[in-house]
């Protein structure tokens, strides 16, 4: 759930002031077909990724431009971040930067993420967005990216291509914006939107690093994050339900049932003094609780609707989290 009004997200005034630059006026598009009744309204996540596909495709539909998300990128790249840029411009060199994005970009947006994989041979920064009824419009993730790119440009006062890009999306009719845009070869229909970057960018310092600034930044966005904590551990105890009936939960597939990648993933849960696994085994705790209150159904049933691979183990757990096993759980007073 976002807890904030549409107008004060970092995501809305990115949008905005894109729009803007491009003679589209967002606000009335939100207030008219987008049906928002005010821009003050606190909409959920999936929600705002309708709201915000409607929106790309509003912009698509009256230029006629399918590669307009890498045109619209805000006259300050860093105005998506609000009040987290400082997390960026204190940040002592790239990579701590990066890293300080991965982890808050939940703050920053409740409908994107961004994962960052570093390799002997280079850094993957990668993008994701998150889908609400249809699948998210590929502008969404132009946008994202090239946003992230130029603000990388703007921090360090130079051009710094990537490597490769990779786009999940099929290829476009004339795929020259993408290319010119960035620089770089770039393989449409994969499985991620990614930027392949030089490995020597994350030692370059920040010429605005403060150490004091930085350290301030960071507890505040992680209070943000404690506060929206509950949101995403409720988010991953829903996908784990969904799936226990299928068996043992798996990180990677909640993970993209959520749009970030595992790393990230398991990043917040860590942030917020938590685990996959303490998730899974708590969702699994209250299931089996309310399954022996409810007294309707056997142990071998629970087990696997409590995705164990044999009713053992679900005794096993049983005795661990209530003391007792099952048949004792029901017949105490």
């Amino acid at each position: 759930m976002n807890t904030l009004p549409l107008r004060q997200l970092c995501a809305y005034r990115a949008m905005h002031d894109g729009f803007s630059r491009c003679g589209l006026d967002l606000d009335a598009f939100l207030l008219g077909e987008g049906g928002v009744a005010t821009l003050e309204a606190v909409l959920p996540a999936t929600t705002l990724a309708d709201l915000f596909d409607a929106a790309w495709r509003h912009a698509v539909a009256r230029t006629g431009d399918p590669a307009i998300g890498l045109r619209m990128t805000p006259r300050q790249p860093l105005i998506g971040l609000g009040g987290m840029a400082h997390l960026v411009l204190a940040a002592p060199d790239v990579r701590t930067a990066l890293y300080q994005l991965e982890r808050f970009t939940g703050v920053i947006s409740p409908t994107t993420a961004m994962s960052l994989e570093i390799s002997d041979s280079g850094v993957r920064i990668g993008v994701q967005v998150s889908p609400g009824a249809r699948p998210a419009a590929s502008q969404r993730f132009d946008f994202m990216a090239y946003t992230v790119l130029q603000g990388i440009w703007w921090l360090l006062g130079q051009v710094l291509r990537p490597q490769r890009v990779s786009c999940p999306f099929p290829a476009p009719v004339d795929p020259r914006p993408w290319e010119e845009a960035y620089g770089a070869p770039v393989r449409f229909g994969g499985s991620v939107y990614a930027l392949d970057m030089p490995r020597h960018l994350l030692d370059l310092p920040v010429p605005t690093a403060d150490p004091m600034i930085a350290n301030l930044s960071e507890q505040l966005a992680s209070r943000l994050l404690a506060l929206q904590g509950g949101s995403l551990v409720a988010r991953v105890r829903e996908a784990v339900s969904r799936q226990l009936a299928r068996g043992d939960p798996r990180r990677e597939q909640v993970a993209a049932e959520l749009r970030m990648s595992e790393r990230t993933l398991q990043r917040h849960l860590s942030d917020l003094g938590t685990s996959f696994q303490d998730v899974v085994d708590d969702t699994r705790r209250e299931m089996a609780r309310r399954l022996l209150e409810a007294g309707s159904a056997t142990p071998t049933e629970m087990s696997f609707a409590l995705g164990f691979a044999d009713p053992s183990t679900f005794y096993r757990a049983c005795k661990r989290w209530f003391g007792c096993s099952p048949s004792e759980f029901r017949c105490a007073p």
